[in-house]
């Protein structure tokens, strides 16, 4: 099963047909004492979200044309990868990730992330970032007061430390008290005294469940980093790098890479000048920052914004980066004409021999994809580690027997897609209406995170589809609550929320249109954008703002998270009912009895999406819409 951000792999890679040389062989102008310089190795990884083993998938190739069974990712590859690099670079090298290290698979979630940590230590990862995933975990036991309980049982068996500079204790406004962590860290990597600063998103509080960090507040990146060079500086740091869940996302440019070497002057793609990251690079003074490892956007990125190179590996651990960075010992500064940016490098034990990489989903080069053959990096040949093998054995003999379950049959593939209505979303929305017995629902796209294949699907297919261990809650709400509701889930800041048993008429994303303070906060964001002109029941008949209806969705909505809070959070406690089943149970529920009943599920004579009577239809704005204070154009939100 392909990972959602494979799609994008494959357009970034179109371009690059011919067979890349081994690194080691290309432009790293690595120092290591000799003239006074030492050249810095800088790995970073993000996003893992406990993608412990070895995906195995088809290539994707024209009708007619066999497809190849081939693997990517999993940690025991990613360890031989660092350990190459350890072993070429010695003291000199530093492994940081970027967060999300724990929720989204069985292996992971059936010990609270608690595998994940095993691994990073067996493999010495340097220092983390806090992502906003770290926190869904809640109490480590079942019942606890302590909501926080699980990420922290987690920090104190890590030996690597967890890094957070914007994360504060609402009651005292200092830095929150985690075990094992700090808002940044110092390292010697040979001569070289490196400062490391932990920043984390401000999207957390809408992107976990806002009950669970009730007491922290994600504070302004640009203050904490300000604020820990400074510290750092004074302790002697000679080289500042960032290690972010906080990122962007870039096209390729020109000359999209694969397991290549950049240069600052190579021809790159724009970056979203919204984006978290490289608003906060061009807001600091130059110098501030010396290398960034970013992640939470689920993006590649290989650039350089204001000057300072800055990587992300998409997500999954289906790669990684490498920064070289070389310091003057004389002269006491870097060398940025030396700086170099090494990936994104695919982690595969296996590569095409003609495309050197290990992504099926990329159209095959003009002389064939080739055989598979043992991949090399910087020489060597790369093999999974044995002894991570070992750590995790007992972890993965415990997920393969619920992984294996089967559940029902899909005639066609499943992909998500926020931008439109698709056939998953609408599943998804049709599970939690039907299994809570509710009139209307409405899910978050962004829990829908990742595509299932055709034929016999798996518990652990739909596991992937809806890692977050979320609960249904029923409400009952007034039309015009109902309307609210709805006019925030599409407004598009999150792109289109699916739903069940109602029909839509949207705005376009690709449309401008009104918005209004409704928080009366003094200022417009993008959920307050207004796309809705029409909304029915089903059978079309209309909402009445007095009546009462049932509307199902998911306790991390209800919470406040996502834009939808704002609204679902003014619905008194009295009239909502926690349903005692996960989202990820009512789904397999629900297509273990829509299988019985109908077989294949998304046949040609039950789609579901229908094509002549959609639930939603996108149209164009009547008469343009006054650009102005309390207008915007919204874009679909990216995966979190």
């Amino acid at each position: 099963m392909r990972h959602p951000f494979s799609i994008l792999i494959a357009l970034l890679l179109v371009s690059c047909s011919s067979l890349q040389k081994d690194t080691v062989e290309l432009d790293i102008p690595v120092a290591t004492g000799r003239d006074g310089l030492e050249t810095l190795v800088i790995m970073g990884t993000n996003d893992i979200h406990g993608a412990l083993v070895t995906e195995t998938a088809k290539t994707k190739e024209p009708a007619g044309t066999p497809q190849i069974e081939y693997q990517f990712g999993g940690v025991a590859t990613l360890a031989s990868f660092a350990e190459v690099l350890r072993r070429e670079h010695g003291e000199r090298f530093l492994w940081l990730d970027g967060g999300d290290e724990f929720q989204g698979t069985i292996e992971s979630n059936l010990e609270k992330g608690k595998a994940m940590v095993r691994f990073f230590n067996q493999a010495d990862l340097d220092a983390a970032a806090i992502g906003n995933h770290e926190f869904d975990y809640g109490p480590e036991v079942a019942g606890s007061a302590d909501t926080l309980s699980a990420l922290k049982t987690r920090m104190t068996e890590a030996k690597y430390p967890f890094l957070a500079a914007n994360i504060l204790d609402k009651t005292t406004g200092q830095a929150a008290q985690f075990p094992n962590s700090s808002p940044s860290k110092l390292y010697q990597l040979g001569k070289v005294k490196v400062g490391v600063i932990g920043l984390s998103t401000l999207d957390t509080p809408k992107t976990t469940r806002s009950s669970y960090i009730k007491n922290l507040s994600f504070t302004d990146l640009r203050e904490a980093t300000l604020r820990e060079t400074q510290s750092l500086r004074t302790q002697g740091a000679e080289v500042i790098l960032v290690v972010a869940h906080a990122g962007l996302k870039c096209s390729p440019g020109r000359s999209p890479t694969w397991h290549m070497i950049r240069k600052e002057s190579d021809p790159l793609g724009e970056c979203g000048d919204k984006d978290e990251m490289v608003r906060l690079l061009r807001s600091l003074p130059e110098g501030t920052v010396d290398g960034v490892i970013a992640g939470h956007t689920h993006a590649i990125a290989h650039h350089w914004i204001a000057g300072v190179p800055i990587v992300q590996a998409g997500s999954f651990g289906r790669y990684f980066n490498v920064i070289y960075l070389t310091y003057d010992m004389n002269q006491k500064k870097l060398l940025r004409e030396r700086t170099r940016i090494e990936g994104p490098i695919p982690v595969c034990a296996q590569v095409f021999q003609n495309q050197n990489d290990c992504n099926g989903d990329r159209p095959a080069p003009k002389n064939g994809r080739g055989a598979l053959v043992k991949a090399r990096f910087h020489g060597k040949t790369i093999e999974p580690s044995a002894a991570v093998e070992e750590l995790l054995k007992p972890t993965l003999e415990k997920a393969n027997d619920a992984k294996k379950a089967f559940v029902g049959e899909f005639a066609t593939a499943f992909t998500p897609d926020r931008t439109k209505e698709t056939p998953l979303g609408n599943l998804v929305a049709d599970a939690v209406r039907f299994v809570a017995d509710a009139d209307v629902s409405l899910v978050n796209a962004g829990g829908i995170r990742a595509p299932i294949e055709s034929g016999k699907v798996s518990y652990g297919d739909v596991f992937r589809v809806l890692p977050f261990d979320n609960a249904l809650v029923k409400l009952k709400v007034t039309g015009k609550e109902l309307k609210r509701i709805l006019r925030i889930a599409e407004s598009g800041s999150r792109g289109y929320a699916p739903t069940s048993g109602l029909k839509l008429r949207l705005l376009g994303f690709d449309q401008d249109a009104p918005a209004d303070d409704l928080n009366k906060d003094s200022k417009i964001e993008a959920w307050e954008v207004n796309r809705l002109i029409d909304v029915r029941l089903a059978d079309g008949s209309k909402i009445v703002d007095e009546k009462t209806y049932t509307l199902a969705t998911v306790d991390f909505l209800v919470t406040g998270g996502d834009d939808v809070g704002w609204a679902l959070l003014q619905i008194p406690a009295e009239r909502q009912t926690q349903v005692d089943i996960l989202i990820r149970d009512a789904a397999v529920q629900h297509i273990q009895t829509v299988f019985a009943k109908t077989g294949p599920l998304n046949s040609p004579r039950a789609p579901l999406v229908d094509e002549g009577n959609p639930r939603v239809k996108f149209e164009k704005s009547a008469k343009p819409v006054k650009r102005g204070k309390k207008t915007r154009r919204s874009k679909p939100a990216r995966a979190t």
